[in-house]
Formats: C-alpha cells, sequence, structure tokens
C-alpha cells in the first residue's frame, strides 16, 4: 500500500471548509509537508501520507469531523464517542441503529435512515443544506466513513450490491470503482448503500481497545482496507482481472477455479448480495472508464476490448451503467475539474 495514491480532486474537497475560513492555507500546508501545487493539479495524484496529514490538519484546525460543511461544528471526539458506544452492540444491526440515534444527537444537518423493507438493506444519508456542500463530498466522505466502520466492527468488508446518488455523474466517477466498488446510479432519490441483509445478524468482533486504536490511525483505516477481503464477489472479479482470455470468461470456468459448482458459486454471490454478471459488469465499467480516460483509444476500439459485438452495443451498456453514453463521458472529462 506505500505506493498508493488519491486523486487530488479529494484534497481540494478536504480543503474547501478551510479555505473558507481565510486562514493562510498555503503556510499550513507548508508546516505539514504538503505539496500545494500538487493539490492544486487537476490530474495530480496526492501520496497516502500527504492525504492523510492534510485530513488531520482541517480537522484539528477546524476542530470539526464535518470539515466545516454543516451549519455547526461536529467537534472532534463525536466519532469516538459514538464508536465506544457501538462497539458494544450484539450484532451490526445493532451498530446500525445505535450509530443513527448518535447522528441525530450530533447534528441537525446530517440524517442517517436504515430501511429494511426491501430485498436488501438500504443505508441512506440526507444533508438537509446541500449548498454547505457543493461537491458533494462530504455526503461521499460519509458514506464511505459508514460502509467501511461498520463492516469494520464486524470484521468483514460488507460487499455493495449497488449505490445511489442524489447528483449528476461527477467528473471524478473513475475514482468511485475504488470508493464504492459497485454499481453507481445518479440523479435519483436518495444517497443509498445497498448490500444483503445476511451481514444485519453477523456479531460484532472488535473491542474497545482495538476501537481506540482504529480511532488514532484515523483516517488511515476508513482510506485504506488493510485486512484480507476473502469475499467470493472479490475472489470472482480478482478470477476476472487476472484473466489472459480476450474476452472474460464464462461462470462455468470461474466456478471451476474456486473449486466449487456454478450453483454454488450463485447461491454463495447472491448471498453477499452480488451476482456473476453484476461482477462482470462492473469490471467492465471500470475499465471501460479507465480507456476512456487515460488512453487515446476509439469508441469502437474499447467496445472490441471489451468484447462486445458492435460499438453501439457497448455505447448502451455504458450509458446503463453511468446514465452518459462514453463520448459525452469522455467529452465531459476534458472539462475542468473542482
Amino acid at each position: 500500500m506505500k505506493n498508493l495514491t488519491f486523486s487530488s480532486h479529494y484534497a481540494r474537497a478536504i480543503l474547501y471548509g478551510l479555505e473558507k475560513t481565510g486562514r493562510d492555507v498555503e503556510a499550513l500546508l507548508a508546516s505539514r509537508d504538503i505539496d500545494p501545487e500538487l493539490i492544486r493539479e487537476p490530474k495530480a495524484r496526492v501520496p497516502t501520507q500527504q492525504f492523510i496529514r492534510l485530513f488531520r490538519l482541517v480537522w484539528k484546525e477546524l476542530d470539526d469531523e464535518f470539515m466545516g460543511r454543516t451549519t455547526r461544528p461536529c467537534r472532534i471526539g463525536h466519532f469516538h464517542l459514538m464508536g465506544s458506544l457501538v462497539v458494544h452492540s450484539a450484532n451490526l444491526e445493532e451498530v446500525i441503529r445505535q450509530s443513527i440515534r448518535c447522528y441525530r444527537l450530533f447534528s441537525e444537518d446530517i440524517q442517517i435512515d436504515l430501511n429494511l423493507d426491501g430485498d436488501e438493506v438500504e443505508l441512506s444519508l440526507t444533508h438537509h443544506h446541500p449548498e454547505l456542500d457543493p461537491d458533494n463530498f462530504l455526503i461521499e466522505w460519509l458514506l464511505l466513513v459508514w460502509h467501511r466502520l461498520v463492516g469494520w466492527m464486524i470484521g468483514r468488508k460488507i460487499v455493495l450490491s449497488h449505490a445511489t446518488f442524489t447528483h449528476p455523474l461527477p467528473h471524478h466517477f473513475d475514482e468511485y470503482r475504488f470508493v464504492f466498488p459497485c454499481r453507481c446510479d445518479f440523479d435519483r432519490q436518495r444517497n443509498s448503500l445497498f448490500f444483503s441483509k445476511q451481514y444485519l445478524t453477523m456479531p460484532v468482533t472488535r473491542s474497545p481497545e482495538e476501537l481506540d486504536e482504529f480511532v488514532r490511525n484515523s483516517p488511515r483505516d476508513l482510506l485504506i482496507w488493510t485486512e484480507e477481503d476473502n469475499s467470493v464477489t472479490t475472489r470472482v472479479r480478482q478470477l476476472l482481472e487476472n484473466s489472459d482470455e480476450e474476452k472474460l470468461p464464462n461462470q462455468d470456468w470461474v466456478a471451476e477455479q474456486l473449486h466449487m459448482t456454478a450453483y454454488t458459486l450463485s447461491r454463495k454471490l447472491k448471498a453477499e448480495g452480488s451476482s456473476y454478471q453484476k461482477i462482470k459488469d462492473n469490471l467492465r465499467r471500470d475499465q471501460a472508464v479507465t480507456m476512456l480516460t487515460r488512453q487515446n483509444l476509439s469508441i469502437a476500439d474499447i467496445s472490441s476490448r471489451l468484447g462486445f459485438a458492435e460499438p453501439g452495443a457497448f455505447s448502451r451498456a455504458f450509458k446503463h451503467w453511468t446514465g452518459v453514453s462514453p463520448l459525452a463521458y469522455r467529452n465531459q472529462d476534458q472539462l475542468p475539474t473542482g
């Protein structure tokens, strides 16, 4: 993980609240050995250590875990207090419900809701003053925090089946494959994460001492998943990523590599809220985004490399995945970013 980097888009977003205060941001960055020129460069990648120092700098200077993006600050320590309460929960559902109660005490701006009416868990986040979060960074950050924190509590990386966002497809969508590794839909009614209900009954495996260490390292363990991900979904994706075939292999081949029948593979993926088709679509989406933004390939070339019969089929699939056509996405990526 020593070579892991983060988009400079997120670095500028972290600084947003601090810059509004009128402080000498350049001097503060220099005092933490953070390169301001790197942050200002639209396509730059910020090294992990600088990125973590940037978070800690803004939290300390603002004394606000919401980084200046709500009507009132959420003082440093609220996250630790919430964790100290929920670490004693019996299972994941209790963790989520107790955390929601805490958030209702912390802030009137941020609302978390748990919906169990459908086939999956829907965890939603609403910002009641979205004008304070113009680039939707706080929405993205808090959804990431909730996803990774509650998974850490039960010692599992929770597989997301899909996610929805109220904002349009963002310029930095290619980063979503790391932040929200699932199908993402935009211009929807709610900001929500969806995952299997099987996780709700899983017991909390962490101790108060482990939580204290987690918070001391924050935000490192939220940004970097240090534990091994043994989910079947991830194992299938890794097999597809490492395949040497021109076209992605079928489910029977994948099942054989995992020493199980295709039926057993389907059943295990379904229990995680996933499927072979979802994994294949997400992988092809991520590969398409990379090719559109970082390689000088025509739409026809990309279509062929991804195994589509003709460019029109690829264009329809890409629009289904992202809400825009490949050409529109490529043109959008050429625009200035925030």
